[in-house]
């Protein structure tokens, strides 16, 4: 009796172990069975995150098929504002084979264009863009829009090439990159109202001018609208001289003395760039010059007008009137 006994708790344990393990091979297979549901409402999920396709109205009225990640832009002599919102293009401006210097701890490697005349199709499509932008119109003598618009969708970003803080907003809504060209609009901003606090608290309410020597020609001024010419005048809030008429007039070296009410001379320098006429007794008799207030800035930065190239500009003010 007592081994029947054994033999029937044994079959019921055998019974109820079958039934546990049928129920955990139930239980895998409807696991299995989801998986392919939720492996399709995984990947739906990360498509309606990706960047979608767009259509964006450029400066000139186009209607323009924006891809929905844009992975190897051509933008030339925009690639400061790029650098700025964390996009590195394919090929990069030059002028007689010389890129912008003062990118090239980011951009280094980036093969240089033959901007002479304008941006050239045929270069263009070497370097296989999935997206052109043009700066403005001008940038396109050397063909037509439908041409580069044949290659890849072309943008062109603005009429109004000075507008450089427009011009970056429009590279971030472009490009995906609204929040970052905010934040680097509102990072150069920040340091501008801190620089000229630090100006002004410095050296008073002074004067100050923007020379580039024209050799024999004379030398040119740059005004409150030209380049960093209106960094320098409605930027920092130097004061303009008398003689100071329009943007970028040429000047002739017999009226250097006219700058006798100018207290800091700043003269762009630079690969190719003239030398100011330091052995003309009128220089040397200009209060700039007796006091020493003449400083060599680099053409690469100050012949520019952008949110990195602005603040490498704020950099060197303060380092040259604040000791």
């Amino acid at each position: 009796m007592i081994q029947a006994r054994k033999l029937v708790s044994f079959a019921a344990v055998l019974l109820v172990s079958s039934l546990f393990l049928a129920g955990c091979g139930a239980g895998t297979d409807t696991k299995s069975a989801a998986s392919p549901a939720s492996t399709t409402q995984a990947a739906e999920t990360a498509a309606a995150k990706a960047p979608q396709e767009r259509i964006l109205k450029d400066a000139m009225g186009h209607e323009v098929k924006i891809p929905g990640e844009v992975k190897r832009v051509i933008a030339p002599f925009l690639e400061d504002g790029l650098t700025a919102i964390g996009i590195k293009p394919v090929a990069q401006w030059s002028a007689a084979g010389e890129p912008q210097q003062y990118l090239q701890n980011v951009l280094s490697e980036v093969p240089v264009l033959d901007m002479a005349g304008g941006l050239k199709p045929e270069q263009t499509l070497s370097h296989n863009p999935d997206l052109i932008i043009l700066a403005a119109p001008t940038y396109m003598k050397n063909g037509t829009y439908e041409d580069f618009s044949k290659i890849a969708p072309t943008y062109v970003l603005s009429n109004d090439e000075n507008d450089w803080r427009g011009n970056v907003a429009k590279l971030g809504e472009v490009l995906g990159k609204v929040k970052e060209a905010e934040q680097a609009i509102k990072k150069y901003d920040e340091k501008l109202a801190a620089s000229k606090d630090k100006i002004r608290t410095a050296v008073g309410d002074k004067s100050a001018v923007l020379f580039q020597s024209a050799n024999e020609k004379g030398f040119k001024l740059f005004g409150a609208n030209f380049y960093s010419g209106k960094l320098l005048y409605q930027g920092f809030g130097f004061k303009q001289p008398k003689m100071l008429k329009g943007d970028y007039d040429t000047y002739a070296l017999e009226t250097l003395a006219q700058l006798d009410d100018v207290d800091y001379i700043f003269v762009l320098s630079g690969k190719g760039r003239a030398k100011p006429p330091l052995d003309n007794p009128l220089w040397q008799q200009l209060p700039a010059v007796k006091q020493g207030h003449v400083y060599e800035v680099d053409s690469g930065h100050w012949f520019n007008q952008n949110v990195i190239a602005n603040q490498l500009i704020i950099d060197d003010v303060l380092s040259k009137l604040i000791k």
